[in-house]
């Protein structure tokens, strides 16, 4: 199963809601993350499994984007995992996004 998953920063800024991971019927060939896009700072997903996937687009799970120092405990989908705190947040510039799950879908 994978997750419902929403962006939320103190400065305010809000991410729509988003999946994580994968459903019954495409986890064999798909694992959905949250990236956020060079081009507009949007959150977006980004199917990390695509055979193209846009390069625009960088992953959450890229080390780039989360600040190293925090000790938070990820979420997981198989052998991905997504820092649910100390991210890169678009609206202020800082690392304070955070990654709340909302729940699950198939």
């Amino acid at each position: 199963m994978g997750e419902i998953i929403k962006a939320t920063c103190g400065c305010g800024y809000q991410s729509k809601e988003l999946k994580f991971g994968a459903g019954m019927a495409d986890f064999e060939h798909s694992r959905t993350v949250p990236a956020i896009s060079m081009t507009t700072a949007e959150i977006v997903e980004l199917d990390i499994l695509a055979k193209s996937p846009n390069s625009q687009w960088v992953p959450y799970t890229d080390p780039r984007l989360h600040d190293q120092n925090c000790t938070c405990t990820p979420l997981q989908a198989f052998d991905t995992f997504l820092p649910t705190a100390g991210n890169y947040c678009p609206g202020c510039h800082q690392f304070r996004l955070r990654f709340e799950s909302l729940g699950l879908y198939d």
